[in-house]
């Protein structure tokens, strides 16, 4: 068995041992959001992530099952152990400008403002643009993954 293949399984064991732990009290078989950052946290997955910051808030009204936690810890760990998003994770936090794990308005107007490219009477159409194309679940705001997947339109129809 490959040593890739070795630690995956010990991760996943570990992942259901824990998750296996915090239901004992209850027949859901779910855990609570704080419970499922608590246990990323263990198996040693930054909750602070922009991508996992994102990744939660996709599911922050949703009790957590365990096929939901090992989707999770996967796109997580593949995520973050990828190298090549380094220069988009930059290029993100370059925009949260408060470090909150999101693009909002404010940090839009901000960037925008010192790259000096749009007019002042320019930045609120253009801020609006972004926001209507990429926040996909209309919420004010780019997380991570909204922006990730911005990016990644190839013909540039996100705008």
């Amino acid at each position: 068995m490959a040593e890739g293949s070795v630690e995956s399984m010990v991760g996943t064991m570990m992942l259901k041992f824990c998750f296996d732990r915090l239901c004992a009290d209850s027949d859901l078989r779910a855990i609570s959001m704080d419970d499922t950052r608590r246990l990323l946290a263990a198996n040693l997955i930054p909750t602070d992530h922009p991508y996992v910051v994102g990744l939660l808030d996709d599911f922050k009204n949703d009790a957590i099952t365990y096929p939901m936690v090992v989707e999770l810890y996967t796109k997580m760990k593949d995520n973050i152990e990828n190298k090549s998003m380094d220069e988009r994770l930059n290029l993100f936090k370059k925009y949260d400008r408060d470090n909150n794990g999101f693009i909002n308005r404010y940090d839009l107007r901000e960037c925008l403002k010192e790259d000096e490219y749009y007019n002042e009477d320019e930045l609120d159409t253009v801020i609006d643009l972004v926001l209507t194309f990429g926040d996909s679940n209309n919420d004010g705001k780019l997380s991570y993954i909204e922006f990730l997947e911005m990016l990644s339109k190839p013909d540039g129809s996100a705008f």
